[in-house]
């Protein structure tokens, strides 16, 4: 049974699919491994255009944070082209039907035999993330540019914001490159970023799409040479006063200072960045869970239909990841997938 995006499979059409696509699995990083939905939903996302679907009741089911998927054969290469820019999920595994040997030299190992369906498969590794990229990538560790007391720029390394309350916080590898990919940045190639802080988005967004264009902007002056370090167009100023033609970007995506003394701004700049937006954007907002009520009312305000929020624990922190869209038509074909993902996983 097709439900658009996801799919449930049965012995009587399992051949049909595997005529003409490939299955994936994908592992979950340990980080994020209570988020099944949002690595599911980026999963999507991310491959939009490249018609996979997901398996709601997939092979490997009992190996904890695994989730499976149906890539098109003709659409296998560009599928994997894209994998290193994921967050959620880090690594990859294709598994061969018509290797009935059950072969399996992977770090996968399931208690069950190796059928799904009355199908038997090996399991190979298809795609793993490079490690020591994260770990460059990362806040902690990451180049950037500051303009130093002296008023001349200079560069460090792990920058962070300084410490306060309003402090520049940077998001982790996994959720920057996680709220990129759910704006379908391959679709959606301008993106605003109206709380750059220390420009984990902007990386993250050239990263994923080379020729993408960010536009971000922030009221600490400090920042503004490591945001077009980072590739950006920078405009140092609070969002609220910002003025863009309409249809300037494809999609906004920020996370929130977490101050609950923020919030009147917040809900300031996304109202003024509303008028920005093309009627097919997309916003993923990722904010202090005590922020989201507030933060949600203004978004349906904006006339924007809310397609995914998940709460994200990070390290004792209570956040809320979620995503909008502006076009009715695109909400009406999400809804059954987004309510099949919600009921099922």
């Amino acid at each position: 049974m097709i439900m658009d995006y996801l799919v449930e499979v049965t012995k009587s059409d399992i051949n049909g699919y595997l005529d003409k696509h490939y299955v994936i699995a994908c592992r979950i990083r340990n980080s994020r491994i209570k988020a099944k939905q949002a690595a599911i939903l980026e999963t999507i996302f991310a491959q939009f255009d490249n018609e996979i679907l997901a398996i709601v009741n997939g092979p490997l089911g009992d190996i904890k944070g695994i989730i499976t998927f149906f890539c098109p054969k003709k659409n296998l290469l560009l599928f994997r082209e894209r994998l290193y820019g994921f967050g959620y999920c880090c690594k990859f595994y294709l598994l061969d039907f018509e290797n009935e040997a059950c072969n399996n030299p992977t770090d996968l190992k399931s208690i069950n035999p190796q059928v799904w369906k009355g199908r038997h498969f090996s399991i190979e590794d298809f795609f793993c993330q490079d490690n020591k990229i994260y770990e460059e990538q990362s806040p902690h560790k990451r180049e950037f540019k500051i303009i130093g007391h002296n008023g001349i720029t200079k560069t460090v390394f792990g920058y962070r914001g300084d410490g306060s309350e309003f402090g520049r916080r940077s998001l982790p590898v996994e959720d920057a490159r996680c709220m990129v990919n759910l704006s379908i940045p391959h679709k959606n190639k301008r993106t605003l970023d109206p709380f750059a802080g220390a420009g984990s988005i902007a990386f993250q967004f050239k990263y994923i799409v080379s020729g993408g264009n960010v536009t971000s902007i922030d009221i600490d002056p400090v920042l503004k040479p490591g945001l077009e370090f980072y590739g950006a167009v920078h405009y140092v100023m609070n969002a609220a006063a910002a003025s863009f033609p309409a249809n300037s970007f494809d999609s906004v995506i920020t996370e929130t200072p977490f101050s609950e003394n923020a919030i009147d701004d917040i809900v300031s700049v996304l109202k003024k960045t509303a008028s920005f937006i093309s009627q097919d954007g997309i916003l993923v907002i990722m904010c202090d869970k005590k922020q989201a009520g507030k933060i949600f009312d203004t978004a349906s305000l904006n006339n924007n239909f809310l397609l995914f929020n998940h709460d994200i624990d990070r390290k004792g922190t209570d956040i809320v990841l979620s995503v909008w869209c502006k076009n009715k038509g695109f909400y009406n074909d999400m809804e059954n997938t987004l309510a099949a993902l919600k009921k099922i996983f």
